[in-house]
C-alpha cells in the first residue's frame, strides 16, 4: 500500500507492506525532520486517514492511504 505523509511543511509518499505504529514512526522520524522522537498516531479505518501528534498531543501532521 502507498501512504501519503504530511508533516510540518514536508510531504512524501511511502510504500509499506503493513500499517502499524512502528512502520509509521520509522517513516516520520526519518523523513519528517522532527525535533522529538515522541510521536503518536491515531487512525480511522473508515476514512483511511490518520493524525500524527507530538508528546504534547499537538497535531504535527497527518497521513492517508492513497493506494
Amino acid at each position: 500500500m502507498i501512504i501519503n505523509f504530511k508533516v510540518n511543511d514536508l510531504s512524501w509518499n511511502a510504500s509499506v507492506h503493513q500499517l502499524n505504529s512502528d512502520v509509521l514512526r520509522r517513516h516520520v522520524l526519518i523523513n519528517g525532520k522532527l525535533d522529538t522522537l515522541d510521536v503518536n498516531f491515531t487512525y480511522c479505518e473508515e476514512s483511511e486517514k490518520g493524525i500524527i501528534t507530538n508528546h504534547n498531543n499537538k497535531e504535527i501532521g497527518h497521513f492517508s492511504i492513497i493506494d
